[in-house]
């Protein structure tokens, strides 16, 4: 005698069906800027140009020496992705730092030493990317009144 065997039919109604939020946010910079090939010395002057940093501090933070970064400048030489992202990320943390501060009142600030970052000086932070993100949350906090 043979046994019957019965199909497993999943019950879909138990499936949660939420509709999906769609945030719009509007890029920095258009895909051509974006590029890797076309992240040139010229774009990564424009961001030099704001302050904070000087040239051999860039050259740190990027993992490069101050001679590429000056030999780059001589022939308007391309970055690659990972030195644009953290190009990108320090810009962002640059333009809060700038609006907060003013440019030298953020290069003073760089050099102090956060509660929220249990007395470590905040540009010695500046050489991960988590350490940039933590900077750039320390500003929103402070941006937002949150005792930081």
């Amino acid at each position: 005698m043979k046994k019957s065997i019965k199909k497993y039919i999943p019950n879909i109604s138990n499936m949660l069906e939420e509709p999906a939020v769609v945030y719009h946010i509007t890029p920095k910079y258009s895909k051509a800027e974006t590029l890797v090939k076309d992240f040139t010395y010229k774009y990564f002057k424009k961001i030099l140009n704001k302050g904070a940093f000087t040239l051999g501090e860039w050259a740190d933070m990027l993992f490069m020496s101050e001679r590429t970064l000056h030999r780059y400048a001589k022939d308007d030489g391309g970055f690659n992705g990972l030195q644009i992202e953290r190009i990108l990320l320090l810009e962002i943390l640059i333009d809060m730092g700038n609006e907060m501060f003013g440019k030298e009142g953020f290069k003073t600030w760089l050099q102090s030493k956060p509660f929220s970052l249990n007395g470590d000086i905040a540009k010695n932070k500046l050489n991960t990317h988590n350490g940039i993100q933590e900077i750039i949350d320390t500003l929103g906090r402070i941006q937002h009144g949150i005792s930081a």
